[in-house]
């Protein structure tokens, strides 16, 4: 039924991942600031607000991280099934046929 178990998380990916994140949603949150006040500075402004969303998400991700990786060896991981998807045999055969434009 399930032919891998994940036992261990890479930090780093999901540290970016969830940095990336939340630099998108603190541009949206400060977005939204600039629309209801425009003459926000300082430690208020834009670029500061999107820098710490993004930092809070990413410590978030290493510290869901940092617990998986202590509990996984614990309960036995996570089990997965990794199965490749089928291709239907109409697109395969179309890249081949003398009528495709770029054969």
């Amino acid at each position: 039924m399930y032919n891998h178990t994940v036992m261990r998380l890479a930090y780093r990916p999901i540290f970016l991942i969830l940095f990336a994140g939340g630099i998108c949603a603190g541009s949206i949150i400060c977005l939204t600031f600039w629309l209801m006040e425009h003459d926000s500075v300082g430690f208020f402004s834009g670029t500061f607000l999107c820098l710490l969303t993004g930092l809070a998400s990413g410590t978030l991700g290493f510290i869901y991280t940092a617990v998986f990786n202590i509990l996984a060896p614990v309960i036995g991981g996570v089990a997965i099934e990794i199965t490749p998807s089928p291709v239907p045999e109409k697109e395969n055969n179309l890249l081949h046929s003398p009528n495709f434009p770029f054969y």
